[in-house]
């Protein structure tokens, strides 16, 4: 079954929060002229905000949950599941969701859970928790989603440093059996994991002295075994075809037309790669937002980043038709069709 339907839970806010510090490619001095025309003008990327040493994405999604908790006049105690979606976690064991209950004061009760996803993770969280909220009677909840992603690239990969960026996200969801319901669909190619890969860190490879032992992969791109690589022209092509293709596919099988959603909202990794996929499906450009020029690559919470930094105003204001798709690490996507209603939604959070 390619599509899978959840009914019953709403949106009701969400909030987002990057780092302060902000590095601007233009002024990049490990960066040529032509390679800064490329990283700006083509994949759209400016500014990215990234985190210090010790700020994990963690402190970036509490930030993001206690602003949105406030906004709402949501009592912590009242929110019975929270659900955390990282490759950045605090620690390797354990999981992140359980400090996170405890630092929002969520009741001991509460259901923590940790989900280790990256490019499609917004997508796939709120499969998680809308699923489990309708299974077990939850009648609010929150998702927080975010990476520190910059910590495991190489400030040597000029292939990838100008790209990525840092970020977190808190989303409240709550019963509600008048909820128009979220369609999604979901996949992975696992056989091609990796095309965005750490090799070393795990505990197939576990880090050794020569995993941290830095290495020329070509001129510019230097980085050791413990640190993302990624085949940027693999990832544009799985992008292209199975994306759109997905995409397409979705709009079919509802019986639905690019005219009937406000916002088809892309995980953000490449503008030329989006603007190819938004007309590969038929949406206008004004219908794809894009958050890269400011923001960058924020891997797992592109989509909340630019949710909250483009649409602020109309999620505040108005019922909107949203398609989400994400798609990346893994090589994963997930695509969801859903509806927000007047979402309270504060302004970006800059730590």
């Amino acid at each position: 079954m390619a599509e899978r339907t959840i009914s019953g839970v709403s949106l009701r806010g969400i909030a987002a929060a990057v780092p302060r510090h902000r590095e601007d490619n233009q002024e990049s001095t490990a960066l040529d002229d032509k390679a800064k025309k490329e990283i700006i003008e083509r994949v759209g990327i400016r500014f990215r905000h990234v985190s210090d040493a010790k700020t994990t994405a963690a402190d970036l999604c509490q930030m993001s949950a206690e602003n949105l908790l406030k906004e709402l006049d949501w009592n912590p105690a009242d929110v019975e599941l929270l659900v955390f979606v990282t490759q950045t976690p605090d620690h390797t064991v354990p999981g992140t969701a359980t400090q996170l209950q405890y630092k929002l004061g969520l009741p001991k009760n509460a259901i923590a859970l940790d989900l280790n996803q990256g490019c499609a993770g917004y997508v796939y969280g709120l499969s998680v928790i809308a699923g489990m909220m309708r299974s077990f009677k939850v009648k609010k909840a929150l998702l927080l989603v975010g990476d520190t992603i910059t910590k495991m690239v190489s400030k040597e990969d000029q292939s990838i440093a100008p790209i990525f960026a840092d970020a977190g996200s808190a989303t409240a969801l709550e019963l509600d059996e008048s909820a128009t319901e979220m369609v999604l669909r979901m996949g992975s190619i696992g056989e091609d994991f990796e095309t965005i890969h750490v090799p070393h860190g795990g505990f197939r490879n576990p880090t050794t002295a020569s995993s941290l032992e830095s290495r020329t992969i070509t001129d510019g791109v230097v980085r050791n075994l413990a640190q993302l690589s990624m085949n940027g022209q693999a990832v544009f092509t799985f992008g292209l075809s199975t994306i759109a293709t997905e995409i397409n596919a979705l709009l079919t099988d509802r019986k639905l037309s690019p005219g009937h959603f406000d916002y088809l909202v892309m995980h953000q990794a490449n503008q030329f790669l989006n603007d190819a996929i938004a007309r590969k499906t038929g949406f206008q450009k004004e219908q794809t937002p894009s958050s890269l020029h400011d923001f960058g690559n924020t891997s797992c919470a592109t989509i909340p980043v630019t949710l909250v930094s483009q649409l602020s105003d109309d999620l505040k204001a108005s019922q909107l038709n949203l398609l989400l798709s994400g798609f990346g690490v893994g090589l994963s996507w997930g695509n969801v069709i859903l509806t927000t209603n007047n979402l309270v939604c504060p302004e970006m959070i800059y730590v």
